[in-house]
């Protein structure tokens, strides 16, 4: 039995849940990085799409590999941009 199956027996409304306030908190996060003319604001809306993506897979329009390959490639995006993002004179 792998490490975590008891997952697979919550309610998807559940993870559905956990989701949606994941994309809340990044939607709020871009904004307060947008307010405070943080230079990598933009890099916030990667993460927004990641949520989308995993709402995608609970929506039953893709599957759980893809999720979690478009997740990981938008964050290793959103990390590159962070850390190669010049700093503004």
């Amino acid at each position: 039995m792998p490490i975590g199956s008891f997952l697979d027996s919550l309610p998807t409304i559940l993870y559905v849940g956990a989701h949606v306030l994941f994309l809340l908190a990044g939607k709020w996060a871009w904004k307060k990085a947008v307010d405070n003319k943080t230079a990598f604001s933009s890099a916030f809306w990667l993460y927004i799409v990641s949520q989308v993506v995993f709402l995608c897979f609970f929506g039953e329009i893709i599957t759980m590999k893809m999720a979690v390959l478009l997740e990981q490639t938008l964050m290793v995006i959103m990390v590159l941009s962070i850390v190669t993002r010049k700093p503004q004179v």
